[in-house]
């Protein structure tokens, strides 16, 4: 599943569908046209440039044309081809009332982030019950950014007693995003992902004469007579790894080193597992 689709998934819990719009302006005087609507969307945006042709004939011949850059968020239209002044540009495609696509996409690309965290997977490894549960954070976090915008509005009241309650809206969009928030934690929760997901480890201990390791077997019943199996649990702080692949046990340095000064230092060291001495335990 790609990041397209998972910010599609959301726009459909936010009810934000696109809606088409088709604009005719010129003969043009200038090279930059306000749109009718904000938040265009890019893909199907279409721009058309008529020529009439020779007298006595009063048709018009539209050719279409790539030469133009897009403003999506402010609906601003700017042709980039000098050729098209005193022509008549006919403009079509669609636009979104809350959300632009590049912002959805760096929703559902956070979200998608969030979801992955501490994982080995990317984004392509999404499907089913985890793309909803991403997309619902896309969602939670496109209102968060809604909210910031219109917390910005204030209440306005006349002498003449209109009364505009702008903080309404506010704290309509706040209400949604309460629930999605509660329904992405749910789910997250469920299927134990995202930041909060939970964590088991294994809790080491270092006898303190040897500085070693205390070895760890698997459990087993207090009856069970057969020979304990050693684990074998990754180290967290690992050893490093030399040039060539040999083990370097210590660095002798005067002075500490970070991860950027000991690339620079070991060319080729890296940190890698353990393996076990060979005993089997008892």
């Amino acid at each position: 599943m790609s990041v397209a689709s998972i910010a599609g998934t959301a726009r459909t819990y936010l009810r934000d569908f696109p809606k088409y719009f088709e604009v005719e302006q010129g003969p043009m005087n200038v090279l930059t046209i306000r749109l009718p609507h904000p938040m265009i969307s890019p893909a199907s945006l279409q721009v058309f440039l008529g020529t009439p042709e020779p007298p006595p004939s009063t048709d018009i011949i539209s050719t279409p044309t790539t030469d133009w850059d897009l403003d999506d968020r402010n609906g601003l239209l700017k042709l980039t081809d000098t050729s098209a002044l005193n022509k008549r540009v006919l403009v079509s495609g669609y636009y979104y009332t809350w959300f632009s696509d590049s912002e959805l996409a760096l929703h559902a690309g956070s979200a998608a982030e969030e979801v992955l965290y501490n994982t080995t997977g990317d984004v392509d490894d999404l499907e089913g019950v985890y793309v909803e549960v991403t997309a619902m954070s896309a969602v939670v976090r496109a209102l968060w950014s809604l909210c910031l915008e219109f917390s910005m509005d204030i209440d306005v009241s006349t002498p003449e007693g209109m009364y505009i309650p702008a903080r309404q809206r506010f704290q309509q969009v706040l209400q949604m995003l309460n629930y999605w928030q509660g329904q992405y934690n749910e789910r997250a929760a469920a299927l134990n992902i995202g930041l909060g997901a939970l964590e088991q480890f294994k809790l080491r201990r270092v006898a303190y004469l040897t500085n070693r390791l205390v070895p760890l077997y698997r459990d087993r019943e207090a009856d069970d007579p057969r020979w304990p199996k050693r684990l074998l649990p990754p180290i967290p702080d690992g050893v490093m790894e030399g040039p060539g692949g040999d083990s370097v046990d210590v660095i002798d340095v005067t002075e500490a080193l970070t991860p950027a000064d000991m690339y620079r230092r070991y060319p080729g060291w890296r940190e890698i597992g353990w393996t076990t001495l060979g005993t089997s335990g008892a």
